[in-house]
């Protein structure tokens, strides 16, 4: 009976350990002494072995046996296979302890640009071969992917109009009120140079109503807390640009135009934050809660985990 290409592959690759005996003691009986089989058993396998690649691969003219040039390569090709059941036993364990995968992470574009240079080298240090995808978007958008099962978990501004999604708590982050620096109604205004936020009272807030703002857009989980702070102080703003991102923002109140509200973490950014000023505005202070978001259905992997826990020992309050 005609053997089919795999079963020829089973023949070749079977029981490597006997060939690999022969050429580490020299010779078929002491292979079969190290292996406690019959010198018999040994010696058919060896001429299974040759009779199915259909030459000889020891040169028996020799002692210790040597291998010829057929036998050097096939040697080649069983370290290979050697190497890459040791790979994949490895990769096998890494999967059981969570520590080889891909985690699927929704982020706003702002926050995607804070969290993961920091945490990045933290995570990737302890575990090498778990990859991150970054899914970005607004607001609106992460929830539509955690909804949609795309992505794992999200880092996410707390909102209790997502039913369908648990929450849990990574860190306050203070909304900021942000002028540049040389603003002249800033003269009037108590300033401590020396801090990184100061507080502002309500009057010096209203010096600014008439001022131009640039916003976030609505629909913005942190534009909705600016919103009802600005009902509360009785401003309808004057509104010269709606954006989706913070960088646009810092960069337009940079060049001069208008006041805005930014997150804390524009801080950790010291060459974004240089030439504006920054301000706590309300008692309490004006903050949103961040943390992790899934699907109320979602059964959060191992990997899932390591890097939840990774984020909340960074990002705790």
């Amino acid at each position: 009976m005609e053997l089919d290409h795999s079963q020829e592959s089973r023949l070749l690759f079977k029981n490597y350990e006997y060939f690999l005996a022969i050429i580490e003691e020299g010779g078929v009986s002491k292979a079969g002494e190290k292996l406690f089989i019959s010198q018999s058993s040994v010696s058919k396998y060896l001429k299974r072995l040759e009779d199915n690649i259909g030459v000889k691969i020891f040169n028996r003219e020799s002692y210790p046996l040597r291998l010829t040039e057929v036998g050097e390569l096939y040697f080649k090709y069983i370290k290979e296979i050697i190497a890459k059941e040791k790979e994949f036993r490895a990769c096998v364990s890494e999967l059981k302890e969570g520590t080889r995968g891909t985690i699927k992470v929704g982020i706003a574009l702002w926050h995607s640009s804070i969290f993961f240079p920091m945490i990045l080298p933290v995570f990737n240090k302890h575990y090498p071969n778990i990859y991150i995808e970054a899914h970005e978007g607004s607001s609106q958008e992460v929830a539509a992917m955690i909804d949609r099962d795309e992505i794992d978990f999200a880092i996410f501004q707390f909102s209790r109009q997502y039913g369908n999604i648990i929450f849990e708590h990574l860190v306050y982050e203070r909304i900021l009120f942000s002028v540049n620096e040389t603003n002249p109604l800033l003269q009037s205004v108590d300033l401590k140079l020396n801090l990184e936020v100061n507080t502002m009272n309500q009057a010096d807030f209203l010096k600014f109503e008439n001022v131009p703002f640039v916003l976030l857009k609505t629909g913005q989980n942190s534009r909705a807390l600016v919103q009802n702070f600005l009902n509360k102080m009785h401003i309808n703003p004057n509104i010269v640009l709606e954006t989706l991102n913070v960088s646009t923002v810092i960069n337009v109140i940079k060049a001069g135009i208008g006041v805005t509200f930014v997150p804390e973490s524009v801080l950790k950014i010291k060459e974004q934050a240089r030439g504006l000023l920054f301000f706590q505005v309300d008692e309490p202070p004006l903050q949103r809660e961040l943390g992790i978001a899934y699907k109320t259905t979602k059964i959060l992997s191992k990997q899932d985990k390591l890097f939840i826990d990774c984020l909340k020992k960074l990002f705790h309050d």
